[in-house]
């Protein structure tokens, strides 16, 4: 199951996509960067429906993250 929940990782999961240049230009469907800066702000896990929902060229961006 894909799962994160703490902090660390939510910024971990936000540096890796900024540095491999995700956008929300560039993926406006998820806007991943918002996602990720809501679940932030809000306290709240980015989910296996998260998971599912994102794009097969950033799934290895989840790797090792809890």
């Amino acid at each position: 199951m894909h799962y994160i929940e703490t902090k660390k990782g939510l910024e971990t999961l936000l540096k890796r996509y900024q540095e491999a240049g995700v956008t929300d230009d560039k993926y406006p469907v998820d806007r991943w960067i918002s996602v990720i800066k809501g679940c932030l702000d809000e306290g709240l896990a980015m989910d296996e429906v998260d998971w599912e929902n994102t794009p097969v060229e950033l799934k290895p961006l989840w790797r090792g993250l809890k």
